[in-house]
């Protein structure tokens, strides 16, 4: 099987912003945008995966199905779906805790025409010839197989428990029609898996009670705003800027309802370093909001 590899580079354009992520895969002869470039940046992380899969996956437009930006995801979720084969996500990007916590690991339920269905395309396998390391001649090529090291293998068995979630949500993420009740409670299970997870014994009742009241909070105030947008009550800045300010008041909140140390094991920043999740560039592209 091929390789597919995560890389990442900062959104220079505004501190704040996360860093955009893409996948490319182990010849570097084709790369997936993910709603973003597709060139330069650092290795993150790779695994052994499909690459036709993962091809296919992207298609038709290197977004995986991540229909709406900041409605159904940003590039972390589009890479993410791509990534799929390999068994492993964008994990190590800077804000992307923040991303996962909003937009789950493979993309939020949107209202139509923001519908995002994950098609995973199961039964795909093989690899692009771009993605297929040339023959050296005279040398036998031997497939190569990555071995998983400790953290790529607690990252699948919770991945796993991502996929459960989202198959169990299926009917929901292609209706037509648009539960904000189901949405909303689909949203709070992803988070609390999520924070489970990173915190491990620090997640106790209390713990989790604060953090499902501010998650609860914050998915209230985007149902709101992705509402309002939808029926044509708010411009597209205004949206962006909402969306914008309901990421910063989930890490205030955050931050006081955990300890520094919880916030930084479950975020990966220090309480104040914040982030968003708008790209500036991309913004201005889909909703040509300068």
């Amino acid at each position: 099987m091929g390789t597919l590899i995560v890389m990442a580079y900062p959104t220079t354009l505004f501190a704040k912003a996360a860093d955009h992520t893409y996948v490319k895969c182990g010849t570097g002869n084709k790369a997936w945008a993910c709603w973003g470039g597709k060139t330069g940046g650092k290795e993150l992380r790779r695994g052994t995966g499909s690459t036709n899969r993962a091809d296919k996956i992207a298609q038709p437009d290197e977004k995986a199905g991540i229909k709406c930006y900041l409605i159904n995801g940003v590039c972390h979720q589009a890479a993410n779906r791509i990534l799929l084969s390999a068994g492993i996500t964008v994990r190590g990007a800077r804000g992307y805790n923040v991303s996962e916590s909003l937009f789950g690991t493979y993309g939020r339920v949107g209202y139509w025409p923001c519908k995002s269905p994950f098609n995973k395309f199961p039964r795909t396998t093989g690899d692009l010839q771009e993605c297929v390391p040339k023959a050296v001649k005279g040398v036998r090529q031997t497939p190569l197989t990555r071995a998983l090291s400790v953290a790529d293998k607690l990252d699948w068995q919770y991945i796993k428990g991502v996929l459960k979630i989202y198959e169990g949500a299926q009917t929901m993420l292609k209706a037509k029609s648009f539960a904000p009740a189901e949405a909303e409670g689909f949203h709070i299970k992803l988070f609390m898996h999520m924070a489970e997870h990173h915190l491990g014994p620090m997640f106790d009742k209390k713990l989790a009670s604060k953090l499902r009241q501010v998650r609860l909070k914050t998915e209230k105030n985007r149902l709101k705003a992705e509402t309002a947008f939808e029926k044509d009550k708010m411009k597209a800045k205004e949206f962006v800027n909402a969306i914008n300010k309901a990421t910063i008041d989930f890490q205030d909140e955050m931050a006081s309802a955990m300890t520094p140390e919880h916030y930084e094991t479950l975020f990966e920043l220090k309480p104040g370093d914040q982030v968003i999740l708008a790209d500036p560039s991309i913004v201005s592209e889909v909703f040509d909001v300068k």
